[in-house]
């Protein structure tokens, strides 16, 4: 269900207030100019991500972390969805 613009929450403070209150549906909001959507997840229970994955095994057939890092960046940049992660 479709909640109109002027009915959306303006901080992420009331998108959280709003998702506490209907857990089951992810909340949008537009805020500082970035479209933001929050949804409830269970605690630990996050499936692992590729990147993630890919960065337990370090180098990757001979090449450096940097280097799939760039190229995780670069398919992130042609519409991926997730930033590799950081500390590597």
């Amino acid at each position: 269900m479709a909640i109109p613009e002027k009915n959306r929450p303006t901080t992420l403070e009331e998108a959280v207030e709003q998702l506490k209150s209907d857990p089951f549906h992810a909340v949008r909001l537009h805020i500082n100019d970035v479209y933001v959507e929050v949804h409830l997840v269970k605690g630990e229970e996050r499936k692992k991500r590729l990147g993630d994955f890919m960065a337990e095994g370090g180098g990757w057939k001979g090449e450096p972390a940097e280097e799939i890092l760039r190229i995780l960046r670069e398919a992130r940049k042609a519409g991926g969805t997730t930033e590799p992660p950081d500390g590597l």
